[in-house]
Order: structure tokens, then C-alpha cells, then sequence
């Protein structure tokens, strides 16, 4: 009796731990398959499909549950705890100021997700230098205050070949000399905004992690994104809007070195307004984090 007992309690306890790991694998899972480490892939992970992630995830929630059946397992269980517990919280920097409209939600929302968050470059008197980015896994360029210098753009630049992370917004002020203070640091990325305001919303995406599951995405006096050639970074081309000549890009996915950067031509996607009636922009959010940020920064997990 005494045996048979020592058993069922030691398969309860395993079935409990098998649980445990699934549920933080899925928590917090690393973004290796897709961020900022180098790959074999040209464009930085933008040919990996989501679904080889779903399944990388799966076979670890599989691995977990088989654990429990024996001793065997039990090793299994504690490689799957400790790779779980190996993602680190995610570090944002917010550069410059919020758009017009209210945006509080965005930033409350990161922070709800399981990051943290700091907003930081709102004057025009702050220099951008290697320790002002150095505590930070992925920067946003939000409104900026003004256009940065090409030094200050070799060290994001330099920032981002190491493993750093980049999000990038446009359209505030209806102004290219406002709207496109971004362009100044996005030149050794080689994109740039460009051209007259338009108008969406994006229904039209490539195949792209980012792009996964989007129908429609705001869009609302933004700009198209230009590509400035060269052989510096990986630019892939992942959201259009229509134009006389076919269609313009207004969302690129860029690699340059270990790092990533996604550069939409709008803004809106930070307006309280548009979170309460488009779920499909919190989506959007997490696959661009996932993307860009470093290998093994654990994924936003969205409240409830």
C-alpha cells in the first residue's frame, strides 16, 4: 500500500509540474526564433512563419506533459523550467513626446503586458548617446523633438547591430519638417518617410510575423515609406496602402546587423480611440515586440 501510494503521489506532483512548465513556456516564451540574434535568414527572421514558432512552443508544452510518466520525464520537466525561466522582462524606451490625441492606454498597456516602460528624449536639449539607450532592449520613436545629428544616429545605429530593438511612428503634425525628425535616425537603416499624407485603413499585408492575422489596421494622415538602397540593412516591405502607381509601402520590417526595427507611417496606432474599437491593433503590438526585440526577452502578455 504504502508503495502504491508513494507513486500516485509522485505521478500527482509530476502532472502538477508538467502543468506549471506549459503555462510559463506559453507566458513567457523566448523570441529566439525570431529577434535580434544573428540568423542564416537574409531578412532576419521575416521568412520564418508563425506557425514554425507555434510549433517550437507546442513541442515544449508536449515535452512538459510527457514528463510526467517516469523518471525520464522528470529531467525532461526541469530542462522545459529552466528554459521557461530564462527570458528576462522586456525593457522599453519611449523617445520623444505622445502624439495629439490621448494615448495613455498604450503605455499603461506595455506596462500591464509584463514590461517596463520609460518615456524619455521630450525636449530638444537631451543628446541621444550610447548610455542613454544602453538600459533599454527596444526604443519607439514617438513624436520627436527634433532631428538628430548623423553621430547620434551611428549610435542607435551601432545600438541596434548589437541586438537592439526599433519601433518607429509618423504622421503627428500633418508637417514634414515635425513628421520626419525620424528620418534622421532611421538613414542607416536605410528607410525614410516620404511623400503626401494618405489615408486607410491597411487591409493589405505581406506574409510577415508581424502581419500575422491582420485584416485592417488605422491608418490616418500617415506617410509611405521609402526604401533607400544599399546593402547596409534587410528591408522587407510588409503593409501597402493603394496609389495611382499600384500601391505604396506604409510598414517595413528592416534588420541591420543582430538588431530589428519595424517603421509604420502613422501614429494612430497609439490612440486610446483606436485601441477600444480595433483589437487587431493590440495584436499587431505583440508580433512587432516579438520581432524586434532581443533573443530570449520574454513576449508581452496581454491582460484580459
Amino acid at each position: 500500500m504504502g508503495s502504491r501510494l508513494l507513486l500516485a503521489r509522485s505521478s500527482t506532483l509530476a502532472r502538477s509540474l508538467a502543468t506549471l512548465a506549459a503555462s510559463t513556456l506559453l507566458a513567457c516564451s523566448s523570441t529566439s526564433s525570431q529577434g535580434n540574434g544573428p540568423t542564416t535568414s537574409p531578412d532576419g527572421g521575416g521568412d520564418t512563419s508563425a506557425a514554425t514558432e507555434a510549433g517550437d512552443d507546442g513541442g515544449a508544452t508536449a515535452d512538459a506533459a510527457d514528463s510526467a510518466g517516469g523518471d525520464e520525464g522528470a529531467f525532461a520537466l526541469d530542462s522545459a523550467l529552466t528554459d521557461a525561466a530564462a527570458c528576462t522582462q522586456l525593457n522599453i524606451g519611449i523617445l520623444g513626446n505622445p502624439g495629439a490625441n490621448a494615448s495613455s492606454n498604450f503605455q499603461t498597456w506595455l506596462q500591464k503586458s509584463g514590461t517596463t516602460v520609460q518615456r524619455i528624449q521630450t525636449t530638444t536639449g537631451e543628446p541621444l548617446t550610447a548610455a542613454t539607450l544602453q538600459p533599454f532592449d527596444v526604443v519607439i520613436l514617438d513624436w520627436l523633438t527634433r532631428d538628430y545629428t548623423p553621430s547620434e544616429a551611428a549610435v542607435l545605429a551601432t545600438w541596434v547591430s548589437a541586438g537592439g530593438g526599433v519601433a518607429s511612428m509618423s504622421g503627428y503634425d500633418d508637417n514634414p519638417t515635425d513628421d520626419w525628425h525620424a528620418n534622421s535616425l532611421l538613414a542607416p537603416l536605410r528607410v525614410a518617410y516620404s511623400g503626401p499624407l494618405r489615408n486607410g485603413p491597411v487591409t493589405d499585408f505581406a506574409t510577415h510575423p508581424i502581419t500575422a492575422g491582420l485584416t485592417t489596421v488605422t491608418f490616418n494622415g500617415g506617410y509611405a515609406i521609402s526604401d533607400l538602397g544599399g546593402t547596409a540593412s534587410t528591408r522587407a516591405p510588409i503593409a501597402f496602402l493603394p496609389d495611382a502607381s499600384g500601391k505604396v509601402t506604409v510598414g517595413s520590417a528592416v534588420q541591420l546587423g543582430a538588431g530589428h526595427a519595424f517603421v509604420w507611417g502613422d501614429e494612430w496606432i497609439e490612440f486610446d480611440s483606436e485601441w477600444s474599437t480595433l483589437p487587431e491593433i493590440k495584436q499587431l503590438w505583440v508580433q512587432v515586440f516579438k520581432w524586434v526585440a532581443p533573443t530570449n526577452r520574454c513576449a508581452l502578455v496581454p491582460p484580459s
